[in-house]
């Protein structure tokens, strides 16, 4: 028996993977936020998109290149991969303006959405445990962004916004797994779409960049591709109702990048808001685990 290939081994390196994702995608917004003082939004979303490209072609054979982009749900996949730039914007305006680890924890609502995009688009029975986690999630995002108090900040409302269009890609990625689409497909999709999207846009809003600024963007085309390049292998080997709980990793390294790199220290308001949003997430990803 190949002990290596046994389902505890399977999922073992499934959450291994999601979790260097999680540190991965908390990157993707520290390098966001590095080049958003000399570059536009549309030139960081670009970038995201464009310098992902050559990664996602060197990690993918060649004799598959010529049916990479091949799909029976064209539509579907054009939706799917236009619902991330909506993401991608709302997080390159946030982290411009607010600490990392905040614009990222109020993005964390999106599991909380996505229960209840669940119950309403697709019919799914929700348990009374993952509503109440919701609503101990949604009292977790007021508590981070205080609205009325001195600290509250009219810019988050760029990562709810992100994370409704978060929640959204959530959803239409399970359509097309329902489908039978493959995940490489849905990625190839995604980042072609959006660096053609993107590119008028960059264009449009072009920023003198530096040598600097061009390592920054090619670093976080490189991350954005690895990332989501993790993502879709760790999923290949546990399923998702494991994977989810471990996401929550993305919160904890955006409060380490965002000490050792910005400086930002979260005050105690905004610790006791991680912390509730990461127990109500973990509470809804395990009660829709098998």
């Amino acid at each position: 028996m190949d002990v290596s290939a046994s389902p505890a081994n399977e999922r073992l390196r499934g959450i291994l993977l999601i979790v260097l994702a999680a540190v991965l995608f908390a990157g993707i917004d520290a390098f966001s936020k590095l080049l958003a003082p000399t570059q536009s939004v549309g030139q960081i979303v670009w970038a995201r998109y464009t310098m992902a490209l050559p990664l996602l072609f060197a990690t993918t054979p060649p004799s598959r290149w010529p049916v990479m982009f091949r799909t029976a749900q064209p539509r579907l996949q054009l939706v799917r991969a236009l619902v991330p730039m909506g993401t991608s914007i709302s997080m390159v305006v946030a982290v411009r303006h607010l600490p990392l680890a905040e614009a990222t924890v109020i993005l964390f609502a999106a599991p909380f959405l996505v229960v209840a995009l669940s119950a309403v688009v697709l019919r799914e029975r929700v348990p009374a445990a993952s509503w109440i986690a919701v609503f101990v999630g949604f009292a977790a995002v007021l508590l981070v962004a205080r609205p009325g108090f001195s600290a509250f900040s009219e810019y988050l409302i760029f990562p709810l916004i992100g994370a409704l269009f978060f929640a959204l890609l959530q959803i239409v990625t399970r359509v097309l797994r329902m489908r039978g689409e493959s995940a490489h497909t849905t990625l190839a999709w995604t980042l072609a779409t959006g660096s053609v999207l993107a590119t008028p846009f960059a264009i449009a809003t072009w920023q003198p960049v530096s040598t600097e600024g061009w390592l920054l963007m090619v670093g976080l085309g490189l991350v954005f591709g690895g990332a989501q390049g993790l993502m879709v292998r760790a999923l290949a080997h546990a399923p998702a109702g494991v994977l989810t709980p471990f996401t929550y990793t993305q919160i904890i390294a955006a409060v380490v990048i965002g000490m050792i790199v910005f400086g930002g220290v979260p005050d105690i308001w905004s610790l006791v808001g991680i912390a509730m949003i990461i127990v109500a997430g973990v509470t809804v990803a395990r009660s829709k685990s098998p």
